[in-house]
Formats: C-alpha cells, sequence, structure tokens
C-alpha cells in the first residue's frame, strides 16, 4: 500500500502539461498569469474573511467564515499546482490536493445548506433600519416619559421618596425629591444610597422601619400618621406606602409620599377644643342646677345646725350626721367640677388605650341630670364587659357628648311639632362575639332624619337647625374622632312602633389586642 501511495509522487512516466501546450509562450503566458491571478485573489480572501471575523467577533455563525477561508484557500492552492505541473508532471500531488479541496468544498456546502433556515431567519438591512427606526422613536417616547417623570418628581410639591428593598431585607433610599428635602431638612446626597438606619435618628428609623416592614408583610399600599423628630424638629407626617413588585412577586421597591400635617393637625385640635367648649356652653344650664343642688343641702343642713347651736341643742351625734352629709354633698360637687374639667382641657397629643364603655358612661353622666329637667331619659346598657380601644378618651366622649346633644334637640324640635311624648335615649356597648371589635349604639325617638338628608350629615358644615342655632361641625368633627381611631361611625333611622321614630348612630371600633397594647400607648 505504502508502494501505491509513492507512485503517486512518481513523475519519471509522466510528461510536463507544458508539453501539451506545445510549449508556446502565449498560451504559457495565458496559463500562468491567470492562474496566478486566480491564486492570489483567492488567497487574499480568505485573509479579508479571517480580518473581519477578527474585529467582529459578535458576528452570527462566525466558524462559517472560518470554513469559507478554508474553502477559498484550498481552490486557490489547486491553481499554483496547476502552474506547478505546466514544467513539473507532479500529478499525484496535484490530485491530493484537488482531493482535500473536494472535502472541504463538500463539508462547506453541507454546511450551508444546514445553516440556510438559521441565516434566512436573520433580519434583512432593511428590517434592521426598520427595527432601528422604530427603537430609536421608542427611546424618544421614553425619554420623554422619564423628563415628564422626572418634572412630576422633582417640582410636586409633596414629599417623595423611593426606597429599596435589599435581599438582606435592609432598606436603603434611592431617591428623594426636593420637596422631600425642604420639608425633611435630610440632605439628598446624604440620604441617596444609605440604609434607613444610617440615616436617620435612632427612633425615627426604628419608627419608619416598622412602617416599612408592615407595607412588605401586607403587599400593599398603606398610609399613616405619626410624629417623627427630624433635622427640622418635631412634625407630624401623613405617609403614603406603595410595594413595587418584581416578576417572582418579591417587594423591591417602596414608593413612598410624605406630607407635613403638624399645621393642619394643631387646628384640627383646636376646632375640637372649641366645639368641646362650645358643648359645654350647652350644659351650662344644666350643669348649674346640678351644683345648686348639693349648695342648697349644705346651707339648709348648716342653717339647722346654726339654729340648734344658738339654741344650745346641738349634740354630737346630730353633729356628726351634719358634718357627714356636707362632706358628701361637697364630694359630689367635686366630681361635678372633675367631670368639666377633665371634659373640657385639651386632649394629650398621643393616644392611648381605655374603655369605651367608660367612655360612655361618663359622658351620659355629664347630660342626665339636665336632660331629666327636660323629660329626656338617657339609659345605658351593655357596659359590663370591659375592653379597650386606641385613641383620645377625651376625644371619643365628646363625640358620645354631641350625639347625645343631637339626640336631645330632635327630641325638642319633635314636642315642638306637636307629639310631646316622653323623650328616651339609649346608649348601647356592644362588643362582638369574636372580640374584635365593639359597637357603640346612640339611639332617639326625636323623629328621625329624613332620608334625602341622611347621606350629608357628616359633611363639614352642613347643619338643619337654625341660624344661629349650630355650627354644622359637630358630626363632621366626630366623623373624623372616629376615623381617626380606624373605625366608623353611620346613621340610620329606625322605627319604634306607635308612630314614634328616631335616629340610631352605630360607632364601630376596633379592639386593640394585648399584644398591640404596648404600641397604642406610645402612638396616637
Amino acid at each position: 500500500m505504502l508502494g501505491g501511495f509513492a507512485a503517486l509522487f512518481d513523475r519519471s512516466a509522466f510528461i510536463p502539461h507544458g508539453i501539451c501546450l506545445a510549449w508556446q509562450p502565449e498560451l504559457l503566458a495565458l496559463h500562468v498569469s491567470s492562474d496566478a491571478l486566480i491564486g492570489l485573489s483567492y488567497y487574499s480572501i480568505p485573509l479579508a474573511l479571517l480580518y473581519f471575523v477578527h474585529r467582529r467577533r459578535d458576528v452570527a455563525f462566525s466558524w462559517v467564515f472560518w470554513l469559507f477561508a478554508a474553502f477559498i484557500l484550498a481552490c486557490g492552492t489547486t491553481h499554483f499546482a496547476s502552474i506547478w505541473t505546466l514544467w513539473t508532471p507532479d500529478y499525484g500531488l496535484e490530485g491530493l490536493i484537488k482531493v482535500g479541496t473536494a472535502l472541504v468544498s463538500m463539508l462547506t456546502a453541507v454546511a450551508l445548506w444546514i445553516l440556510m433556515p438559521k441565516a434566512l431567519a436573520l433580519p434583512s438591512p432593511r428590517q434592521l433600519a426598520e427595527a432601528n427606526v422604530a427603537l430609536q422613536h421608542e427611546i424618544a417616547v421614553r425619554r420623554q416619559a422619564e423628563e415628564r417623570y422626572s418634572g412630576f418628581f422633582n417640582n410636586l410639591a409633596e414629599a417623595l421618596f423611593i426606597v429599596t428593598v435589599r435581599p438582606d431585607g435592609q432598606f436603603a433610599f434611592d431617591a428623594v425629591n426636593p420637596a422631600h428635602a425642604r420639608s425633611t431638612g435630610l440632605d439628598p446626597a446624604f440620604l441617596c444610597g444609605r440604609t434607613v438606619t444610617e440615616a436617620l435618628p435612632p427612633a425615627a428609623a426604628a419608627l419608619v422601619t416598622s412602617h416599612f416592614t408592615a407595607c412588605i408583610e401586607q403587599g400593599r399600599p398603606v398610609d399613616f400618621e405619626d410624629a417623627m423628630e427630624l433635622p427640622v424638629g418635631p412634625r407630624i407626617w401623613h405617609v403614603v406606602l406603595v410595594p413595587v413588585f418584581d416578576a417572582t412577586g418579591r417587594v423591591v421597591q417602596i414608593l413612598g409620599s410624605a406630607r407635613d400635617i403638624t399645621e393642619r393637625r394643631r387646628l384640627q385640635e383646636e376646632l375640637i377644643q372649641t366645639s368641646k367648649l362650645a358643648t359645654l356652653g350647652t350644659l351650662a344650664a344644666g350643669m348649674a342646677h346640678e351644683m345648686s343642688q348639693p349648695l342648697n343641702i349644705i346651707r339648709m343642713w348648716a342653717e339647722n345646725s346654726l339654729a340648734r347651736l344658738r339654741r344650745n341643742e346641738l349634740d354630737p351625734e346630730r353633729l356628726t350626721k351634719v358634718l357627714t352629709i356636707v362632706a358628701d354633698q361637697t364630694e359630689r360637687m367635686g366630681r361635678i367640677i372633675d367631670h368639666i374639667r377633665s371634659f373640657s382641657r385639651r386632649d394629650s397629643s398621643g393616644g392611648a388605650l381605655f374603655d369605651p364603655a367608660e367612655g360612655v358612661a361618663f359622658a351620659a353622666e355629664m347630660v342626665r341630670h339636665q336632660y331629666q329637667l327636660e323629660d329626656i331619659a338617657v339609659e345605658v346598657t351593655g357596659t359590663g364587659e370591659a375592653c379597650a380601644v386606641n385613641g383620645h378618651r377625651l376625644q371619643f366622649e365628646q363625640v358620645i357628648v354631641n350625639l347625645l346633644a343631637n339626640a336631645r334637640d330632635a327630641i325638642k324640635d319633635r314636642r315642638a311639632g306637636g307629639m310631646p311624648a316622653a323623650g328616651s335615649i339609649r346608649i348601647a356597648v356592644e362588643p362582638d362575639e369574636a372580640g374584635r371589635s365593639v359597637r357603640i349604639l346612640v339611639t332617639d325617638n326625636g323623629g328621625g332624619i329624613p332620608p334625602h338628608i341622611l347621606p350629608r350629615i357628616f359633611d363639614p358644615f352642613f347643619t338643619t337647625k337654625e341660624v344661629g342655632s349650630g355650627t354644622g361641625l359637630g358630626l363632621s368633627i366626630g366623623y373624623g374622632i372616629i376615623n381617626a381611631m380606624h373605625g366608623r361611625i353611620e346613621a340610620e333611622v329606625v322605627d319604634h312602633g306607635d308612630g314614634l321614630r328616631g335616629t340610631r348612630f352605630t360607632i364601630t371600633l376596633p379592639v386593640a389586642l394585648p399584644s398591640s397594647e404596648e404600641g397604642g400607648r406610645s402612638h396616637g
């Protein structure tokens, strides 16, 4: 076999190819020049392909370029072999070169057909141009959207901030707008990139982190009002937090807005205090009567004892009785004064846990004796089971007193209309069976509220009373107080039978769970 392979390179039995051309110079020159130019061209094309692939490493199917380079290089080599065999009959070597060229050609042809569907799937230059135009348009649209967003974010008067939720659970400020910097006194350059614990004082950081965590756990927008100490000083903020989810459903960012409501809260407290004092003014006559009773008793027993003393008829046993009566009546007067003083004082800035039944009993006690003089009975039921709600007790009592005053006015208006039935106001405190909420129902027999007025009774400055008889703020203020306690207040008309109708106000408040007691005492 080796002998046969060696015979391929034995040129003794062959003559050069130039003999076939009769060694004519013109033909030799024609063949040599044409084969040389073709060979050189074939050699330069692979160099160009390889240079292109080297410079454009991102080109698709780069291996095909290498295959074509090998195929064209082999073709060029066959032409140089043709020139060689004009003078040297190495036809075996020429044949092997052609075999190699055939193998590379066949491999290239097969690969090209296999690659054809993928190559046809590549976008054409026209398609690339169209895609590029569409991409440029999308970039312009997105740039405009970013400019609009940036304008909105930077120019909105409300403080805005973006917080990133890191994989380790830390919260880091990503961006804040100028309004945030102005209202809080915090430098955006200092905030951005820092975690909450790094950027805020410890107390404020703990408070903010708890709300951020609650937003993630609930997976929905949350809002809260809280006081925080910042570089601008103590402020009360109304904050709204909105979670942003990734494709897997994990919260990756929190969008927030904050509004300084310190002045609004101060005005609300002033309004509440003014309404409270106005309520006390309406109760002044009843309070005067309530105070006059123990004073008359003290005076009567004092005059009787003084007369006996002048007649030397005052024995120690009777003196003890008189002094005991005087002490009891002064204690009664002290309780009345304490009630008035407690009700009229400004409420504390923070909320606390309290039993709503105690607040109802206190409010009813304030008006009961005055209303009895007007033949209006005030009855309180369902105060045996204790429960706790979170809020301002004095403000809650103000709501109850205002509802009682409205019920009294409705009963008096009904009587003025020609129905002189006895007035009745019933207050019931009813915790639900699950222990999650408590209802306070205030029901009267004052004739009820007309259906077309009922939807508007909680609107500010809306009143059905005559000019000078009411401001129209009582129910509106009460609605705000109950809403701040995360409760609700509703009104409905009830039928008592025998032609008597009335109004029932239902206050529903969430019961504070034992685990949240400390939080309730700390935050109002």
